[in-house]
C-alpha cells in the first residue's frame, strides 16, 4: 500500500520514487535476513535562501537520505544512519552494524494471536489517499532564487526599512517496509516565504509569512507588502502597563500556542502517574484521574481536527516515529476530530494502547486544523478591531514555553507588531509584552473568531518534544484569528 501521488512526473522528481525506495528497502531487508527487522528510508531535499539587509546571506541546499532499522515489535534498534550515498559498500557496513545491535529473535513474542497487536501490524487498514506533492514546489528549488529573492530585496530597499527574508522549498519521500508485509510510502512538498522588516533605528518591526504545499499558491509580493505595512505602523511604540486585556490574536499567534500544547492530547498522559493535562483531573476521592472525554473544554464555536487529506495542509498518513506513545513507524494513522462544538471527542493513542482498547490510533496533533464550527458567524481581523472598545492586537508570538501541563499554562513574548486598540481603531504601536496564559483559558473567553488559514512559522527549529519531520519546515497548522477577553499580558518584554 502507498500514498498515491497525483501530481508528480519522473522528470520533475527530486527524491526517491516509490519504486526506487522499495527496491532499496527490499535489498536491505534481504541483507539483514531477520523476519522482525524493518527498514525506514527518508529522502529529503531542501532549498533555503536567507536574505538580510539587501543581500543574500545564506543559500542552504541539502540532499539527505536517512536510513533506520526498526523492530516490528516496537523495540527500536537504536541505529540511524544519515547519508547522501546509497551504494553496496555502505549497505554492507550499515547492515552489519544493525545485526550487531539487534536483539535475538527469541526475545520477542510471535504475532500468532489474531486479536493481538501482531494481527493489526500484519493486516493494517489501508493508508488514506493524500495529495501532498506539487511539481511547482519541486521546480521552485531551481527557479525561485532568480525571481522571488531579487523581488523581495527590491521591495525592502524601496521601503527604506531594514529587512530580512527567508524563501524555502522542500521535497521528501518516506518509506517504511517490513518483511512480513507492512509497506508504507508517501511523498510531499512544502514551501514557505517570510519577511521581517524593521526601522533603521530599531523602534518598530513587522513580520508576515505564507506557507503552502503548492508553491504557485504563495503570493510573495503580498507577504512583503504586509510586513512593510505593519512595520511602518509600528514606529516609536510606547510602553503600556501589563495586565489582563482583550486580545486580538492573529492566526500565527493562535497556531504557536496550539503547537506548544500538541503533546497534551496524548492519552498516555491520562494513564500514568503525573501531573496530567487540561483534559484530565484528579477525582475528589483521590482514586485516580478523570478523563474529560465527552465534556466541553473550550468555547462551543471551536473545533479541532487532524486529517492527512486536509486540503490546506495534510500530512503523511502513517506514523513516522516509534516509541512508547507512538505507533509502529509506517503503521497507518487516520483522521481524528479532537474537539467538536467545544467538546473533547478523542485523544491520541499509539498502537499498543489503541489496539488493546479498539480505539483510534493516531499521532499527537502537531498538524491540526483549529477552526470555527461550520455555521458559526465569523469575523475578519478588521471587523474584530472595529468591535473592540479597548484591547491589544498581537501579530505574532515567539519563545513559547509550556509551564504547567495540567492547565496548559505557557509563556512567551509578543513580537513584530503589537498595537493598542481604542474605540474600534488601532490607536498606537506599543512595546512588546510577555504573556502568561493558557490557550484553553483563552478559548473559553472567546468573543469573536475568524476563518482558519494555514500559518507560517518561519525558519525556526522545531520544539524539543516534537520528533515529527526533522528540521524545517514544521508540519502544517491551520488556525483562525481570535478575539478573547482577559488575556494575561504579565509583563513587558525587551524585544522589537
Amino acid at each position: 500500500m502507498h500514498c498515491q501521488n497525483m501530481n508528480s512526473s519522473p522528470s520533475k522528481r527530486r527524491v526517491l520514487s516509490r519504486d526506487e525506495a522499495i527496491a532499496i528497502g527490499r535489498k536491505l531487508l534481504d541483507m539483514v535476513g531477520a523476519p522482525y527487522i524493518g527498514v525506514g528510508i527518508t529522502h529529503t531535499t531542501r532549498a533555503l535562501t536567507k536574505v538580510a539587509n539587501g543581500n543574500v546571506l545564506r543559500m542552504i541546499d541539502t540532499d539527505d537520505v536517512w536510513v533506520r532499522f526498526q523492530s516490528q515489535f516496537g523495540t527500536g534498534l537504536g541505529l540511524t544512519i544519515d547519508t547522501n550515498q546509497l551504494d553496496e559498500a555502505l549497505f554492507s557496513r550499515i547492515v552489519k552494524r544493525a545485526k550487531d545491535m539487534a536483539p535475538p529473535y527469541a526475545a520477542f513474542d510471535a504475532p500468532d494471536d489474531p486479536d493481538g497487536a501482531g494481527h493489526f501490524i500484519w493486516n493494517p487498514r489501508p493508508l488514506m489517499p493524500v495529495n501532498l506533492w506539487h511539481d511547482s514546489s519541486a521546480d521552485a528549488m531551481d527557479t525561485a532564487r532568480g525571481t522571488v529573492v531579487p523581488e523581495l530585496i527590491e521591495r525592502l530597499r524601496a521601503s527604506r526599512l531594514v529587512g530580512a527574508a527567508t524563501v524555502g522549498q522542500m521535497a521528501r519521500s518516506v518509506l517504511h517496509i517490513y518483511p512480513l508485509g507492512l509497506t508504507s510510502f508517501g511523498e510531499e512538498t512544502d514551501c514557505e516565504v517570510t519577511v521581517t522588516a524593521r526601522w533603521p533605528d530599531y523602534k518598530g518591526a513587522g513580520w508576515n509569512g505564507q506557507a503552502h504545499r503548492d508553491w504557485s499558491k504563495i503570493n510573495t509580493s503580498a507577504v512583503a507588502d504586509r510586513a512593510i505595512e505593519i512595520t511602518k505602523r509600528s514606529h516609536n511604540p510606547v510602553a503600556l502597563e501589563p495586565g489582563r486585556r482583550t486580545a486580538i490574536l492573529s492566526p500565527e499567534a493562535v497556531a504557536e500556542m496550539m503547537y506548544c500544547m500538541a503533546g497534551l492530547f496524548s492519552a498516555e498522559r491520562t494513564n500514568v502517574a503525573g501531573p496530567g493535562t487540561p483534559f484530565t483531573y484528579v477525582t475528589h476521592t483521590g482514586a485516580g484521574k478523570h478523563v474529560r472525554l465527552g465534556e466541553r473544554v473550550v468555547d462551543a464555536r471551536i473545533m479541532m481536527r487532524s486529517d492527512p487529506a486536509d486540503p490546506d495542509g495534510g500530512f503523511l498518513p502513517f506514523f513516522e516515529e516509534g516509541g512508547r506513545e507512538a505507533g509502529l513507524p509506517g503503521f497507518p494513522t487516520q483522521a481524528v476530530t479532537w474537539i467538536n462544538h467545544g467538546v473533547l471527542e478523542e485523544l491520541s493513542r499509539g498502537i499498543t494502547d489503541g489496539v488493546s482498547r479498539r480505539l483510534p490510533i493516531s499521532e499527537n496533533p502537531y498538524s491540526i486544523r483549529v477552526a470555527p464550527v461550520p455555521g458559526t458567524k465569523t469575523a475578519t481581523i478588521d471587523e474584530m478591531i472595529a468591535n473592540c472598545k479597548e484591547g491589544v492586537y498581537v501579530n505574532r508570538l515567539s519563545g513559547l514555553l509550556l509551564l504547567d501541563p495540567p492547565s496548559a499554562m505557557m509563556t512567551g513574548n509578543t513580537r513584530d507588531g503589537c498595537f493598542l486598540i481604542k474605540d474600534g481603531k488601532i490607536a498606537k504601536p506599543i512595546t512588546n509584552f510577555r504573556f502568561t496564559d493558557s490557550p484553553i483559558f483563552a478559548m473559553n473567553k472567546l468573543e469573536m473568531i475568524g476563518e482558519a488559514v494555514r500559518v507560517s512559522f518561519g525558519n525556526v527549529a522545531p520544539l524539543e518534544h516534537s520528533t515529527i519531520r526533522r528540521g524545517w519546515p514544521r508540519l502544517p497548522v491551520i488556525a483562525p484569528p481570535m478575539m478573547v477577553q482577559d488575556f494575561n499580558f504579565s509583563g513587558t518584554a525587551n524585544a522589537v
